[in-house]
């Protein structure tokens, strides 16, 4: 059947059809207005980068923009844009230290339903930012002077620059940024959603974070250890750290916050701070003043030449204040390798540690800085380099003062060990002269005035048969007098040299000693001597045969004792000697005016024993001594 003329018949697929010719030619018209509008946008200045904005989850990186350098800095909004522009040679547009006025420019094209984006600007050093937008609604114009109002002028009050933008979809908009800097100027730009910019910044503060962290931790460390030691090595190196991280609060503008002044015109003065405590502290680590003392004669100049910018940034130029910085830093950066170098081939090896160190910062310091001066190109790393490349510094740094304090400590321990040896040595050639004294005046008592005494006594007993009765009786008293002297001295001569160990040996003249100075002393003793002939030598066997004298000695003298047991054991690796009485008790730790109880520790000391006094309950004192017995 035909359908009739006026009448509406459906046929399957035609609707859709239709929607779909209309849906596609509405398509076509939008995305020819939009070609016809960036035309119109792009005639004018050919040279901008055009941005286009497909979706709400990527970062858009502004690439070699449109750029005029207004030397004067005076130009306004209205008078740039017939400015020869041309397109910059740099992907980040990276000018250096410079008084000029940076314009930039690119066209944004929205294809996205969302019209709330962000633009930064990721340099908070820059000294002013002014942002103009442009779009079919007409201009607009945002201003902040970054380091004169601090947070206060901020559209959004974070370190990095971020101005929100209403950017119409399916339209072309073009922004324009005037950009001045009182240190290096560079600009890198980047668009996306505010939400987007959190993320990728909250990475980056994270890693700041760690960085100022590890700084603060480090700066509190050294100090302690400055305050222990008393070595200013730690002192400059916790200042060195300490202003390195205030340069990078400074650098990353964290400090706009609670210093809204000027603080980014302090970077010179905390650079120049930082420096002079790496020089101080080069000096201190290497030990040049003794060691290199011609490096060491570059300190004051380099202290002075770091004073320059100083009294540049006084004077109130900031510019030329960071310029002379830059110039100066590259001689710093010689220094510490010279030093390094110098110090190492001098044989010191914690100079290793340090030029590893500082060498990494002098790399890393070099890309960063070429990068900041357009010299580099730009790079993800750098974001974080200078505060990566520090942290590297510090670690190294740090271990390099541990080795320094693990050195000091060996040198501190071979220094006492030679004491200790010489002292040693001091103490058994001053005991050896003592018995050769002792040997000396025994031999002279025995042979000579004993020969003279016995002469005297022979002579005063021949006048027996020769003289009257009192003189007989007065010769009696004076030859029983003669031979107590006799006695006395042969006494005194076996206690200077006891003869009996050339004759008996070592273990019967300890038991001779023992029972003679008990008995003597009305003591009871217990003597148990083992056999110790030839353990020790000839000169050990003499000193433990006086430690054994001046601790019986001791007991006959001072301790009041009634009983005394004396034992002397042999061990197959030592000898142990334990004296003990039931006298009145002796601390060791009472000082004494004698000699007795010194002349004992050396001894032991000679010996390499271990000498303990320990009370003997109820009363009395044990006295142990321990002589180990080489094989």
């Amino acid at each position: 059947m035909r359908p009739q003329m006026g009448s509406t018949t459906y046929i399957p697929g035609t609707v859709s059809a239709i929607a779909l010719r209309d849906h596609m030619l509405s398509a076509y018209t939008r995305h020819i207005t939009l070609l016809i509008l960036m035309i119109v946008f792009i005639s004018a200045h050919t040279c901008g980068q055009v941005l286009t904005l497909h979706n709400t989850d990527s970062i858009y990186t502004v690439t070699y923009p449109a750029l005029f350098r207004d030397a004067g800095g005076n130009m306004n909004i209205t008078a740039v844009q017939s400015a020869p522009f041309a397109p910059s040679r740099q992907a980040v547009v990276a000018l250096g230290v410079t008084t000029d006025a940076a314009w930039v420019y690119f066209d944004v094209v929205n294809q996205t339903g969302r019209d709330n984006w962000c633009v930064e600007v990721a340099a908070p050093v820059l000294h002013t930012v002014d942002v103009y937008i442009k779009d079919i609604t007409g201009a607009r114009h945002m201003q902040v002077a970054v380091d004169d109002h601090g947070f206060a002028a901020r559209p959004v009050k974070v370190n990095d620059l971020i101005f929100p933008l209403h950017l119409a979809p399916d339209t072309v908009t073009r922004i324009y940024l005037r950009v001045t800097s009182h240190n290096t100027l560079r600009i890198p730009v980047r668009i996306a959603t505010m939400e987007r910019l959190y993320e990728t910044n909250h990475r980056i503060d994270f890693g700041n974070g760690f960085y100022f962290g590890l700084m603060v931790t480090l700066t509190v460390y050294n100090l302690f250890v400055f305050l222990l030691l008393k070595d200013l090595t730690y002192l400059y190196y916790a200042g060195y750290i300490f202003f390195s991280a205030i340069l990078q609060l400074i650098w990353n503008g964290y400090l706009l916050d609670f210093f809204p002044g000027n603080p980014f015109n302090a970077v010179t003065l905390a650079c120049a701070v930082a420096m002079i405590f790496s020089v101080l502290f080069t000096n201190a680590f290497l030990q040049t003043a003794r060691d290199l003392p011609h490096i060491y004669r570059w300190q004051p100049w380099l202290i002075g030449l770091l004073c320059i910018p100083v009294l540049l940034l006084i004077r109130g130029g900031p510019t030329w204040s960071y310029r002379a910085f830059q110039c100066e830093m590259f001689g710093i950066f010689i220094f510490w390798l010279y030093a390094g170098i110098m110090s190492w081939r001098k044989g010191y090896h914690p100079a290793r540690y340090y030029l590893l160190a500082f060498a990494s910062l002098v790399v890393i310091s070099v890309i960063f800085n070429g990068r900041d001066n357009g010299w580099l190109p730009d790079h993800s790393f750098s974001v974080l380099a200078l505060q990566t490349g520090s942290c590297l510094e510090a670690l190294i740094l740090s271990f390099a003062l541990a080795v320094k304090l693990n050195r000091y400590k060996q040198e501190k321990e071979k220094t006492q060990a030679m004491a200790l040896a010489q002292a040693n040595t001091f103490s058994r050639d001053l005991i050896t002269m003592q018995e050769m004294e002792r040997k000396r005046v025994a031999s002279e008592l025995h042979d000579s005035v004993g020969q003279q005494l016995i002469l005297l006594k022979n002579r005063t007993l021949s006048l027996r048969g020769h003289a009257d009765e009192p003189v007989q009786r007065l010769s009696h008293d004076l030859g029983q007098d003669i031979g107590d002297v006799l006695q006395e001295i042969r006494d005194i001569s076996y206690s200077l040299r006891p003869y009996q160990m050339d004759m008996l040996g070592l273990t019967e003249s300890v038991k001779s000693l023992a029972a003679d100075m008990m008995e003597a002393a009305g003591i009871d003793c217990t003597i148990v001597v083992d056999n110790i002939d030839q353990v020790l030598g000839r000169e050990h066997e003499m000193n433990l045969y006086r430690i054994v004298q001046e601790v019986l000695n001791n007991i006959v003298k001072h301790a009041g004792a009634s009983l005394a047991v004396i034992s002397v054991r042999q061990e197959p690796d030592q000898l142990e000697i334990i004296i003990r009485d039931n006298g009145k008790g002796f601390s060791p730790d009472t000082k004494v005016k004698g000699l007795g109880l010194t002349s004992i520790r050396e001894r032991v000391a000679l010996l390499e024993g271990n000498l303990g006094i320990t009370p003997y309950l109820p009363s009395g004192t044990v006295v142990k001594i321990i002589i180990p017995v080489k094989p």
